[in-house]
C-alpha cells in the first residue's frame, strides 16, 4: 500500500469512528497519541476498549465493520464536497508551526490553501465587544501590513476578529481563520459569508475539532494556542487580563512569539494588560501612530529571517517548553464562556 493509499485508508477510519456516538474528540485523541492505526481499531476494536460502544451503536461483527466502514466514507465525501481537507500530524504536509508545538494537534481540518498555514504571519485578536478605540487600532494595524507578504491569523469570533479578516479581504492579505467548533459548524452564527469570503479571497479556514463538533469553554482556550502558534507576531488590539485573549497571548509566550500591544496616545493607564503583559511576558507596548516605525521594523524582522532559522527556533520552543503544556484554570475558562455566549471514487482527504 502506497502512502496515499494509507493515509486515505486511515481517515475514512478515522471518520468512521468519529461518527459513532460515544467516542469523541477525547477518545480519538487518546488513540492517535498512542499510536494506534485507525483503520486497524476498527478491525480489532477490543484493542482500544471500543468493543462495547461499537455494539451498541449497531457497528458489531463483520457486518458491522462494512457498515461503520461505508459510514467514514459518506464522511470523507461529504467533507471533499466542503473542499475540506484532513490532515494528520504526520502527514508531510501538516504546517510545521503546528508540528513542533509542544502540544500540537493530532490533526486538522482545512478549507482553503494549506501552503498559508507555513507562510509569515501575524496574529490580530481581541475582545468580541471592542470599543471604538479598539476597532480603529484593529483597522490600523492591518493597514500596516498592506503590500507585505504576510498573511494574518484571526479567530472569526464577533468584534476584533472579524474586523481583523475583513480588514485583511481589503487590503488583499491572505487570512486564516482558526474556528472553536468543527469546520461544518455555523459559528458564530451569521459568519458564514464572511467564511466565504476569506475563502474567495485566497484565505484559509482551520480546525481541529470533529466536523460537526459543537463549541465549549475548553475548545476556545484550546483553538487560541494554534492562533498563537501560527502566528509570528502577536499583536492583541483590545483585551483583558482576564479573558479569553489573555490566554493566546500567554500561548504565544510559550511559543517564544513576539508579542506586541497597541494603544492610542494618553490611555495607558486605561489598559492594566499593557505593563502586566510587558513584565509577565516581555511585550512591547507601541504608542499609535508615534510608533509606527518600530512596528514596522518588527514586520521586517520576521521577513529577514531565514526559514531554517524559524526552524531551529519552533525546535528550540519544544524543548524549553515541552513541560509547560496545560490550558490553566477554571476561572479563565469560565471568562472564555462568558465571551462565547454573547464521483464515485473516494476523494483524498
Amino acid at each position: 500500500m502506497d502512502d496515499k493509499e494509507f493515509w486515505r485508508s486511515e481517515k475514512v477510519a478515522f471518520l468512521a469512528l468519529a461518527s459513532v456516538k460515544g467516542v469523541g474528540f477525547w477518545t480519538i485523541h487518546k488513540i492517535a497519541q498512542s499510536g494506534a492505526g485507525y483503520k486497524d481499531l476498527l478491525k480489532e476494536p477490543e484493542s482500544a476498549g471500543l468493543e462495547k460502544i461499537l455494539k451498541e451503536a449497531g457497528f458489531d461483527g463483520a457486518e458491522g465493520q462494512e457498515k461503520l466502514w461505508n459510514v467514514g466514507l459518506a464522511s470523507a465525501r461529504n467533507l471533499a464536497a466542503n473542499a475540506v481537507t484532513l490532515i494528520f500530524k504526520n502527514e508531510p504536509t501538516f504546517p510545521p508551526k503546528l508540528r513542533t508545538i509542544p502540544d500540537a494537534p493530532e490533526w486538522i481540518f482545512v478549507q482553503g490553501s494549506v501552503e498559508n498555514l507555513a507562510k509569515n504571519a501575524v496574529a490580530v485578536v481581541g475582545t468580541r465587544k471592542p470599543s471604538d478605540d479598539g476597532l480603529f487600532l484593529t483597522r490600523y494595524v492591518v493597514s500596516s501590513l498592506a503590500n507585505t507578504e504576510f498573511v494574518t491569523v484571526s479567530g472569526l469570533a464577533l468584534g476584533i476578529d472579524q474586523i481583523a479578516h475583513t480588514e485583511s479581504i481589503r487590503y488583499q492579505l491572505p487570512t486564516i481563520a482558526v474556528l472553536g467548533t468543527g469546520i461544518l459548524q455555523n459559528y458564530p452564527k451569521g459568519s458564514e459569508p464572511l467564511r466565504s469570503k476569506i475563502l474567495h479571497a485566497g484565505g484559509t479556514v482551520i480546525s481541529e475539532y470533529l466536523p460537526e463538533q459543537s463549541y465549549s469553554a475548553e475548545n476556545f482556550v484550546r483553538r487560541n494556542r494554534i492562533q498563537a502558534a501560527l502566528g509570528d507576531i502577536l499583536i492583541p488590539s483590545e483585551w483583558q487580563i482576564k479573558s479569553g485573549t489573555a490566554h493566546t497571548v500567554k500561548f504565544a509566550h510559550r511559543y517564544q512569539k513576539k508579542i506586541i500591544n497597541i494603544y492610542l496616545p494618553g490611555t495607558m493607564s486605561e489598559k492594566p494588560e499593557l505593563e502586566f503583559s510587558a513584565k509577565a511576558y516581555g511585550a512591547l507596548n507601541l504608542v499609535i501612530p508615534f510608533d509606527t516605525n518600530k512596528l514596522l521594523e518588527a514586520y521586517e524582522a520576521i521577513l529577514s529571517t531565514s526559514p531554517t532559522e524559524n526552524e531551529k527556533l519552533s525546535n528550540l520552543n519544544v524543548k524549553t517548553i515541552a513541560s509547560d503544556e496545560k490550558v490553566e484554570s477554571e476561572s479563565s475558562e469560565k471568562n472564555e464562556n462568558l465571551e462565547a455566549s454573547e464521483s464515485g471514487q473516494l476523494p483524498l482527504i
